[in-house]
């Protein structure tokens, strides 16, 4: 009976020995703690700066259809031969939108002709939208 009053004794003591944690583990934890935070941290500034782009991509493609809007209008209002490349010179800052340029572009055909507006802006790739007008 005492022989297993000791052994339970000893293994009480073991556990206790046991319990918490070392140096070594607090280390390895914060290691791995602070690799997946940064891994988290990183992921929302790409969907920031991806949620930006996306506004501004769309504000380019806004621009860009609202002037193939005028020209519509203008040929239905003014006639054919009033499109031509120089009614609808370059624009900086078109509708007080800050960097952004916006270029209409009109190569003439027999009886048509093709209208191209670009708008660029230093954060996105160009956005040009075209459509052909014709003489009718």
């Amino acid at each position: 009976m005492n022989d297993v009053k000791m052994k339970k004794a000893a293994l009480k003591k073991l556990q206790k020995d046991e319990t918490g944690l070392t140096l070594i583990e607090l280390v390895i934890v914060t290691l791995f703690t602070s690799i997946a935070l940064a891994a988290l941290l990183n992921s929302f500034t790409v969907s920031i700066t991806s949620s930006t782009d996306s506004e501004t991509l769309t504000i380019a493609g806004e621009l860009a259809n609202a002037k193939l809007e005028q020209i519509r209008s203008d040929k239905d209002g003014r006639g054919y031969p009033f499109i031509i490349q120089s009614n609808y010179p370059q624009e900086i800052n078109p509708e007080g939108y800050t960097n952004f340029t916006r270029a209409v572009s009109i190569t003439a055909h027999t009886n048509y002709k093709t209208v191209q507006v670009t708008v660029s802006n230093p954060q996105i790739p160009d956005v040009t939208l075209t459509t052909i007008l014709a003489n009718y």
